[in-house]
């Protein structure tokens, strides 16, 4: 219970550093979110071929699959949460969405007493549930923000149970963000960190956001096996969904540490 207290109180931080226009605008994406779930689980319990669908693709996945496949679906809550600028959208893709969600909802229903096939404990649970949920009790700006809260928590939990409580794990920078990234023209002023061997004025080279510049030949290859600059650290987002709630549940950290003043 202290741990999750505790995760609550770090996003909770961080929400608190927000002007009232940025809240106004993550309470509008967190809606958008939490509406086009709410189609997709109805959609999936109101069609058998789309739920038996679902089903089998959920059956065929090997258990760390499983845990990616919710990772990546509770990813989408601590994604919007962070407001991070280095982020990019996600691809999206219905099929993992709908198994993802009804994996949760069938984790959600497994302790339930009702009886019967999963459609109709994992139908049982997702009416019951959305009766104390934000359209049950009346929409509100925070009544919008709990769900996704309770989301991220499980997303760092899920985090921890596959870590061990190690460490992070290294991962390569994501494609689309690597792709992305800007040529400028060298300085001539400064070495390249990686291979320490200077960057001749007007040479065309790779910036990082950080606007920390190097050799394109030499940050590539960097970035295939890091997501970090060389220079400072700053990491950039990752394809690997488990590196990835480690940055964004550090990006959460360090803004609720802006606004509370604490350094843990």
């Amino acid at each position: 219970m202290e741990e999750k207290e505790d995760y609550d109180l770090t996003i909770m931080s961080s929400l608190l550093s927000l002007t009232p226009t940025q809240f106004s605008h993550l309470t509008h994406s967190l809606s958008s979110e939490l509406l086009l779930r709410c189609h997709r689980l109805h959609l999936l319990l109101s069609s058998p071929p789309l739920f038996s669908s679902a089903l089998r693709h959920i059956d065929s996945l090997s258990l760390p699959d499983k845990s990616a496949l919710l990772a990546r679906l509770l990813l989408r809550s601590l994604r919007l949460l962070a407001l991070d600028p280095l982020t990019t959208a996600p691809v999206r893709c219905l099929r993992d969405l709908d198994a993802g969600l009804l994996l949760l909802a069938m984790c959600d229903a497994h302790g339930s007493s009702g009886a019967g096939d999963w459609r109709a404990r994992v139908a049982d649970h997702v009416t019951r549930a959305e009766l104390l949920g934000p359209w049950g009790l009346g929409a509100g700006p925070w009544a919008v923000v709990g769900p996704h809260v309770d989301s991220a928590v499980k997303c760092r939990r899920l985090l921890r149970a596959v870590n061990g409580g190690k460490a992070g794990r290294e991962a390569a920078a994501s494609v689309a963000v690597v792709v992305a990234l800007p040529s400028v023209e060298g300085s001539g002023s400064e070495d390249c960190s990686v291979c320490r061997e200077e960057m001749g004025r007007g040479r065309s080279v790779c910036g990082l956001p950080c606007k920390h510049a190097f050799h394109w030949g030499c940050i590539l290859p960097w970035l295939e096996k890091k997501n970090t600059c060389p220079c400072c650290r700053l990491e950039l987002p990752s394809d690997d969904v488990f590196c990835e709630i480690g940055r964004l549940w550090r990006v959460l950290v360090r803004r609720g540490n802006s606004t509370t003043g604490s350094d843990r």
